[in-house]
């Protein structure tokens, strides 16, 4: 499975998520269908959410979404649930359906309700085709036979009919189970450690909701209820069996709470009552008021799980298994169609084979390359490599395409140490090679606050500085944001030596716990809490995708690496492993070396008797496997239990012990599984074949185990008698400690000889299999070298490796001209020009002459780009060197692109938004305590570097960043100004820079909602640029509101700063349009968004103006005159990345707008810079420090400011 196994002795059920439900579509454009699909998908409060904001919309769009999680219990839960939504066609069943999906203790009611569900799923699933023709198999699909076997003998479980004594032992098997996991919780959490991880939910007001979730944390796990009522409660008196394993090797994870999944900001900021999520009206609302916002909450996602379904725009495809080995199955379909198996294991713990056979996949019409990947938190238990690796040629060449990846284990001290370590590698030339860019990263902003995760780890609990760590990662492909009928990543050009010092290096930080030098260190830090993740079958993968993304002397790279490696010496383990890393490179033909070349029988002096003697053609790797009897594995298992650890597992093939050359080889590439074996044909031979019956109880059962692994068959020639075959626990300073003492210094559980036939089975493939597993990297249509419009032009890509560091540091993109008009035009020196589209892509420019685009696989550094002419080659050369991470926050321009895809504007970093479902925020109180979260939530869009910038205006910076900070301080001022909690309220905003000649456009606010997706808060505004042309128009009515209770309150920018507004305005108009864009579109026609940032040019196309509701502003009577030439937009505070940037200090929040330690020159309330009549600010006349532009802000600003305030010299 491309990873170590791992002895899950232990498992922990999640039943439902623990992270609020996100909408998945929100980085695509409106309207076009989207296919989706989810690893590990957990349970379906993503899906939920996500088709409720599709809904909301004008024209909900098709969903295709594929959900692949390796538990059988958590699909079968999701089809229980879906099935009943789309029966309570009138939502009366609302309370039951929450009941069964998220308590652990139900009512007789819900009970009931369950069985006679499942009972009739059971009845409709009798096979795949008779699911599929159900009332439900439109809806709901399932990919394969076996994950229909597997739901099916779960539902059972549910709601099989029992009585008597088998009812009483069923009843008491689930209180049992359910009592073990609850106390199991309480060792771990105890009686005063708070549980404070539900504040994710509750952002962006979070800080008042700490105690409140704390409290319905432990009424859930006293009572399996979420009920605070004790009538209610007492009703539940039954163990619900969705929540119950079916053998006992697993719990109820400890921090399970159903609160997690939902948004209950709405509890805590004061919401107007017709939103669509009005909270409760108190500012410390009661614990049933928080559970009522969640119920409310599901019972609109599943009303609009109705409606989608009703109008046939949804459709699930369900798979149990392993989410690599799914990936690299649909990668197999893609490549060679339906008729050749993967040859993939469903899983790490079973024997069974992976066939996709529902008849969508045997007639290719189910998607099998997506818009949206979304892989959950798989990276904390798979390896972002190998998650990555498999995964990305899945990912559609588009811009609006979005792989997700979350990271919730904390395994590094900040998000920034663990963008530095996530990938093995150099960041941008790890990403290259991936056809990713990780996009906050690249544009250095967010949006999403990381406020509220600073306060979990600023919090004593389970989350903090020992256990969690939230990030969520989007990547993007890095293709020509210039609108193209085919988009291609192409390929990139090495030489071996460059290419293999690249990989080298992501070998050595793939294997570093290896790395003796480091161990000692790595035992104080966070890493050792984590287990390896990958083996040297996880790095021949990534080797496959690399060789179908490059362009190389591909045998020449692999000696060159393989050479590397024999001269490096750090890792403990690499000779051991060698011969495993060797086979597997053969095996998927990427290189042989000498040994594997040759008949294994010419490699040994032995003769080919005893366990190999009937073989007529040996091939060059044969498959071992190993039974393990339970009576070797049980002490193991005791052990394993008794101390607490999971450890991992390999296999060792050595020399006897009297044997004259001592050997030894290691393989991690295993699969296991429990049972009893089955053989057919001759021992001894190459008809040999074994075939394990399964034992579902697994650990837990009686049967023993198998490990099976593929082997050089020359080392099995070796001592084709006495050399042994091992189970054994790979040596790490924990597992020595650990185990040493019971298993002795091999850490050996089980060991044979090779020639004894009761454990030793020698056979062509592994059990059940008839080749090794498919790993096909990049679809060759994908990679193809860019070609020009109408031929004119072909683009290559090289890299330049520094081969001390093994990182790219330079790219150089050259475009062939292939137009003979334009080759003559570039021999008769035409002049060329080079224009920056984004980091990654430039524009070349014939005088006269058509234009070339020029893409890079990452980010460069605009300052280091040079251009290279052959004139009589016909080439124009773009050279660049890369922007590595450090530098990538110093782009500073590059904030919130939008780029053409496909004749339609994509936004890069910025979420599309629905702002008819959103809840709006009731500002009728300004000061009211509900909203004072506003003052703390706002500066976490500084990061510390920034936050000292802005408190520090002397200080050193180069202009894009000194402009980045003063535009997010200009998004503050709009925010408090609109919400009225730092002084008078103002729903009219100037931007006025003076070196552009004054206003260069009005801002009107509407509403404040809250952005419960991204868990912050954005402006229903509207957007008049002022343009030349527009001027003559609109003169008169923008001087009548000049002179009106509406007269605009200013920010002030500079020219750096109004560059940056301009760049914003398509994102933010692009993101909540509920129009569409026309076939005359100026984006379209010009190619450039925005149409320009000069001075009294138009910023915007003309397709959204007027478009605004004509009671936007319903207070402002020269509304109707302007709202015609105005573009509705969605603004956001401009969050800092955390991965990029240290964020701000928790304990500057409280004071992060009291000055009384700066010298500001704005007023500290509304930003002004002078009074109404023109004159300077006034001092506070304690400190001297605060600025205000009058009396009232002065007066609305004194709560705050007088915290702080201290005497002038004191």
């Amino acid at each position: 499975m491309l990873a170590p196994e791992i002895a899950n002795l232990v498992q922990f059920f999640y039943p439902i998520g623990n992270t609020p439900a996100v909408s998945l579509t929100q980085d695509l454009p409106p309207k076009k269908k989207a296919d989706l699909l989810l690893l590990g998908c957990g349970d379906v409060r993503h899906i939920l959410f996500t088709v409720h904001t599709e809904q909301h919309g004008r024209d909900p769009r098709p969903l295709d979404i594929t959900c692949c999680d390796v538990d059988t219990a958590v699909i079968a839960r999701n089809i229980v649930l879906l099935s009943l939504v789309l029966d309570d066609v009138d939502g009366a069943n609302d309370q039951l359906i929450w009941n069964i999906f998220y308590h652990f203790r139900i009512d007789e009611g819900s009970l009931d309700l369950l069985q006679r569900q499942t009972t009739k799923l059971l009845s409709l699933s009798t096979s795949l085709h008779t699911w599929q023709q159900s009332e439900y198999g439109q809806v709901i699909r399932m990919c394969d036979r076996i994950s229909l076997e597997r739901v099916r003998d779960m539902w059972r479980f549910y709601g099989e009919k029992r009585e008597g004594d088998v009812l009483r032992h069923f009843k008491k098997k689930l209180d049992d189970g359910m009592r073990v996991s609850q106390e199991f919780q309480k060792s771990v959490i105890g009686d005063k450690m708070s549980v404070i991880t539900g504040i994710r939910a509750a952002a962006p007001a979070c800080l008042q909701a700490t105690r409140a979730l704390g409290d319905l944390y432990k009424n859930y796990w006293a009572f399996g209820t979420t009920e605070t009522d004790k009538t209610t409660r007492s009703l539940a008196v039954n163990s619900n069996p969705m929540f119950a394993p079916k053998d006992g090797n697993m719990f109820l994870h400890y921090g399970t709470d159903p609160v997690l999944g939902f948004h209950i900001g709405s509890c805590y900021a004061p919401i107007k009552p017709t939103s669509p999520e009005s909270g409760s009206s108190s500012a410390n609302p009661e614990l049933h008021e928080i559970v009522k916002t969640a119920k409310t909450e599901f019972g609109t996602w599943t009303k609009s799980f109705r409606a989608h379904s009703k109008a046939d725009l949804i459709t699930l495809r369900f798979f149990i298994g392993d989410a690599v080995a799914f990936a690299y199955a649909l990668q197999q379909i893609r490549t060679t169609g339906p008729s050749k198996s993967s040859h993939w294991y469903r899983d790490r713990y079973h024997f069974e084979p992976l066939v996709l056979d529902d008849e969508s996949y045997l007639k290719t019409s189910a998607p099998l390359v997506f818009d949206i990947i979304d892989t959950s938190n798989l990276i904390d238990h798979l390896g972002a490599l190998n998650l990555l690796t498999a995964t990305s040629p899945l990912l559609r060449n588009s811009l609006s395409a979005t792989l997700y990846s979350e990271k919730l284990v904390r395994t590094q001290e900040t998000q920034i140490s663990l963008l530095e370590t996530l990938l093995c590698g150099d960041m941008p030339t790890v990403t290259s090679l991936l056809g990713l860019v990780p996009v906050e990263v690249a544009t250095s902003s967010a949006f999403s606050s990381a406020g509220d995760e600073a306060l979990c780890q600023d919090t004593p609990g389970p989350s903090s500085k020992a256990g969690q760590v939230f990030s969520r990662i989007a990547w993007k492909r890095p293709l020509n944001p210039v609108d193209v009928a085919v988009n291609t990543l192409g390929l990139i050009h090495f030489d071996s030596a460059g290419l293999a010092q690249v990989l080298y290096r992501v070998l050595l930080k793939m294997f570093a716990h290896e790395d003796v030098s480091k161990l000692l260190a790595r035992m104080q830090s966070a890493q050792i809490q984590s287990l390896p993740t990958y083996n040297r079958a996880s790095f021949v993968a990534f080797l496959c995708l690399v060789k179908t993304r490059t362009s190389t002397g591909w045998d020449k790279t692999m000696q060159e690496l393989l050479d590397l490696m024999d001269q490096d010496n750090s890792l403990a383990f690499a000779n051991t492993y060698m011969q495993e890393l060797c086979l597997w490179m053969h095996l998927k033909g990427l290189h042989s070396v000498d040994i594997l070349k040759r008949p294994p029988h010419s490699l040994t002096g032995h003769p080919q008797t005893g366990t190999l003697e009937g073989w007529q053609n040996m091939p060059p790797m044969v498959s071992v496997t190993l039974r393990v009897p339970r009576s070797k594995l049980d002490p193991f298992i005791a052990e394993t239990i008794k101390v607490g650890v999971t450890p991992p597992l390999h296999a060792i093939l050595q020399s006897s012990p009297r044997a004259a050359s001592q050997w030894q080889n290691m393989f991690a590439e295993t699969q296991i599984g429990f049972g009893n074996l089955k053989a057919k044909g001759s021992r001894h031979s190459d008809s040999f074949e074994v075939e394990i019956e399964e034992d579902q109880l697994g650990w837990k059962g009686k049967s023993p185990m198998f490990i099976s692994f593929y082997v050089p068959s020359w080392i099995l020639l070796q001592e084709p008698c006495s050399a042994t075959v091992s189970l054994a626990i790979p040596h790490s300073p924990t597992t020595t400690r650990t185990f040493a003492s019971s298993l002795g210094h091999s850490l050996s559980i089980f060991t044979a000889k090779q020639e004894e036939v009761a454990h030793v089975y020698i056979t062509k493939n592994q059990p059940h299999q008839s080749d090794v597993m498919s790993i096909n990297g990049f679809y060759p249509e994908d990679v193809k070298n860019e070609v020009g419009p109408d031929r004119n032009s072909e683009t290559t890509v090289t890299a330049t490796v520094n081969e001390k560091t093994g990182q790219i540091s330079s790219f150089a993109t050259r475009v062939q001209i292939l137009s003979e008009q334009s080759k003559a035009l570039l021999r008769d020196g035409s002049e060329i020009t080079q224009s920056l589209r984004s980091p990654f892509n430039y524009t070349l420019a014939l005088k006269n002459g058509p234009s070339f685009n020029a893409n890079f696989p990452a980010p460069v550094l605009d300052s280091t780009v040079r251009v290279r002419i052959a004139r009589k080659s016909s080439y124009l050369e773009l050279v660049a060197d890369v922007a590595k991470s450090t530098d990538w926050s110093g782009l500073r321009s590059f904030m919130y692109p939008v780029f053409l895809d496909s004749g339609s504007p994509a936004l890069w970093n910025m979420p599309h938004v629905n702002l008819s479902s959103l809840p709006t925020i009731d500002l009728t109180n300004p000061s009211s305590e509900r909203l004072q979260w506003l003052r703390t939530h706002l500066p976490t869009m500084w990061s510390a570097p920034e936050t000292a910038l802005k408190f520090n205006p002397s200080l050193p910076a180069p202009p894009n960043t000194r402009a980045r900070v003063d535009f997010k301080d200009g998004l503050f001022h709009m925010f408090l100004g609109f919400s009225g909690t730092a002084g008078p309220q103002a729903s009219v905003y100037a931007i006025d820079c003076p070196e552009e000649k004054g206003v260069q456009m009005v801002v009107f606010v509407s509403k404040m909602l809250l952005d419960i997706s991204n868990r912050t808060v954005v402006l229903d505004a509207a957007v008049l640029p002022l343009y030349t042309d527009l001027m003559p128009q609109i003169l008169p009515a923008l001087q009548d509101m000049a002179n009106s209770t509406h007269s605009p309150k200013s920010i002030r920018t500079s020219k750096d700063e109004l560059h940056l507004w301009k760049e914003a305005l398509p994102a933010w108009t692009e993101r909540c349009r509920s129009w569409s864009h026309k076939s005359n579109c100026e984006y379209t026609a010009t190619g450039k968004i925005p149409l320009s940032i000069k001075f009294g040019e138009r910023v915007l196309c003309s397709c959204g103006k007027g478009t605004v509701p004509t009671d936007f502003m319903p207070e402002f009577d020269g509304w109707k005159g302007l709202a015609k030439h105005c573009v509705r937009m969605a603004i956001s505070p401009a969050f800092a990345s955390a991965l990029v940037e240290k964020p701000i200090d928790l304990s500057v929040l409280s004071s992060a707008h009291d000055t009384s330690g700066e010298d500001l020159n704005s007023c500290q309330v509304c930003g002004k810079d002078e009074d109404a009549n023109g004159s300077g600010l006034r001092n506070c006349s304690r400190c001297h420090k605060a600025k205000y532009c009058s009396r009232d802000c002065q007066k609305a600003d004194w709560k705050n400011h007088k915290k702080l305030c201290k005497a002038d010299g004191n």
